[in-house]
């Protein structure tokens, strides 16, 4: 009951910030013993305070989402900025493979069919990034490292392969045996995890795994069933990694506005941690202060040499979707929050 408080300033907020908020929100029940958890229990408890150097109001978006630190993660007025995650190189370099379009496109976020993936570098894995080069049109970028060395960025429809994260890039596809399977809502916001032995667990979508010898192998269905949690719920944005113990994944209930943290051993049977893994008002400034973002979606982590997520990356707007339109106050951009790694 006590987080139930706590957490409810935050939700009137962003429900009376925006005018229309109502109109992609559903109140979800949680799962009875989650009022028990004691502080620390859940995923989301190790969302850390965000870091940054320059705090404005200077910028676009409504009132809820300023002050903001502007050099957390990648912003400016001249694209909107969408999904994307961190590898740092073999030049010490933090890389952002991000998905963008010009924000006054006449279709505004409505654009983002047509986004093209830039390359985006920083000192900092928190940023600021600062664009460096374009790859390729493309949306819901995914960038990981093959065992022989090479680069692989996931878009939704194919992947581009370079043996550096500075390019050149070559276009390619992946291709998939269910093996007499239901692919579960097709094939599409992938994301990928690898694997002891050098192979790679990728989670499509609709919560099904499937392995890929070489990770532009074949992949090949292992299940015939979701990982997700068996609720009712609009899940999307899955992410996978391995640390030196497990495997976790992260699914979001976009219109439930909760997420849900997984654990797995093999990469097969998982189990669902109790508690929010996120939701609206983690972005928050060590003063105390919020950003309070319409939406979180494409969580992405940033690892260490150990494979323990030490941040996460999120795709936040500060409007609903189809009403930012170009040239308006409203966009969207890439933040970062760090996480205890425990």
């Amino acid at each position: 009951m006590q987080r139930l408080i706590v957490g409810l300033p935050i939700l009137l907020a962003t429900l009376f910030c925006l005018p229309s908020a109502h109109a992609q929100i559903t109140q979800r029940e949680r799962p009875k013993g989650w009022e028990r958890l004691v502080p620390g229990a859940r995923f989301a408890d190790t969302l850390l305070p965000m870091q940054g150097q320059k705090l404005s109001s200077d910028t676009w978006g409504n009132a809820c989402v300023k002050p903001r630190f502007l050099d957390n993660g990648i912003e400016d007025r001249t694209w909107s900025y969408w999904g994307g995650n961190v590898l740092r190189g073999e030049d010490g370099l933090c890389h952002l493979m991000v998905a963008a379009w010009r924000e006054d496109s006449p279709k505004g976020h409505m654009e983002w069919p047509n986004s093209i993936v830039i390359h985006a570098v920083s000192t900092n894995p928190v940023g600021p990034f600062v664009q460096k080069d374009t790859v390729g049109k493309g949306h819901n970028p995914e960038v990981f490292r093959l065992a022989d060395g090479r680069y692989v960025i996931y878009v939704i429809g194919k992947y581009y392969l370079s043996s550096s994260l500075n390019g050149p890039w070559t276009e390619g596809r992946f291709s998939f045996d269910a093996r007499d399977r239901p692919i579960i809502e097709g094939l599409s916001n992938l994301t990928f995890a690898r694997r002891e032995d050098g192979s790679f667990l990728m989670v499509c979508r609709g919560g099904g795994v499937w392995i890929s010898r070489t990770g532009l192998s074949p992949y090949l269905q292992l299940s015939d069933r979701r990982i997700y949690p068996d609720i009712p719920g609009n899940f999307e944005d899955p992410v996978v990694w391995r640390d030196d113990v497990q495997y976790h994944a992260i699914v979001n209930d976009w219109r439930g506005r909760i997420a849900y943290h997984l654990r797995s051993g093999d990469g097969r049977t998982w189990v669902v941690d109790p508690g929010e893994a996120y939701l609206p008002g983690v972005a928050r400034h060590p003063n105390g202060h919020v950003e309070q973002w319409y939406k979180y979606e494409r969580p992405k982590v940033f690892q260490d040499a150990r494979g323990r997520a030490i941040q996460m990356n999120f795709a936040v707007i500060d409007h609903i979707k189809w009403e930012d339109k170009g040239g308006d106050i409203h966009s969207s951009k890439n933040i970062a929050i760090p996480l205890d790694p425990g």
